[in-house]
């Protein structure tokens, strides 16, 4: 009897989490916005440890399944707009310099990620680069209504200071869980209509959701 009062209160608590979410509500950046002249390049999808700029890869040589990496770029550009971010130099002009950032190390000994970068920064001429690297993705196996396997997705995005010669890290992580296994993530359960969701969904919300960490 218990468990029955236990799971019907559950369920009551979820529909007005539902409710909730379809409610609006403001969203503002965690920190001011960077000022200065800033530069965005597109996502990578490291398959090496010496390819990233911090941490590292659980599996090596497991790259991302075709087109996934021009997707997450339109992504990133949608939410910048809707971010209300607009004057920034583009990934197309960003990756010219990295070109010639590999092309003038040619024949050197391999650099680390951070000079290459740097590299990069300093070759564009900006402020602030934004790096982001996509460092797992996996699909669901099944629907939006039952799923074998859940959408799995991990991201890092670097705020690199060119004048300071530093960064900031931002990592969004996330396997979706049902709602009865993690109560904690409940309201974001429901906010994606109580389905099981792409993992296309997945980076929707976490590029949303890092940008802000990074005022954004």
């Amino acid at each position: 009897m218990k468990r029955i009062a236990l799971f019907f209160s559950l369920v009551v608590f979820s529909l007005s989490l539902l409710s909730l979410a379809g409610c609006g509500k403001t969203r503002t950046a965690a920190v001011p916005r960077p000022e200065g002249k800033l530069a965005v390049a597109g996502f990578t999808n490291p398959v090496h440890n010496w390819e990233l700029l911090a941490g590292y890869l659980e599996e090596e040589g497991k790259p991302a399944p075709e087109g996934t990496i021009q997707t997450l770029d339109l992504i990133l550009a949608d939410t910048l707009q809707a971010h209300q971010v607009f004057d920034y130099i583009v990934p197309d002009a960003v990756r010219q310099c990295e070109d010639v950032v590999v092309f003038e190390d040619s024949g050197l000994p391999r650099m680390s990620a951070w000079k290459y970068w740097l590299g990069v920064a300093k070759c564009i001429q900006c402020d602030y680069l934004l790096v982001p690297q996509l460092t797992s993705w996996r699909e669901r196996d099944g629907s939006s209504g039952g799923v074998q396997s859940p959408a799995s997705v991990a991201m890092d995005f670097y705020l690199i200071d060119v004048r300071q010669e530093r960064m900031i890290r931002s990592r969004y992580e996330e396997t979706q869980e049902a709602l009865l296994e993690n109560l904690y993530e409940a309201r974001k359960f429901a906010a994606r209509g109580g389905k099981w969701v792409t993992a296309t969904r997945l980076a929707q919300d976490g590029i949303a959701e890092k940008l802000m960490e990074l005022g954004l």
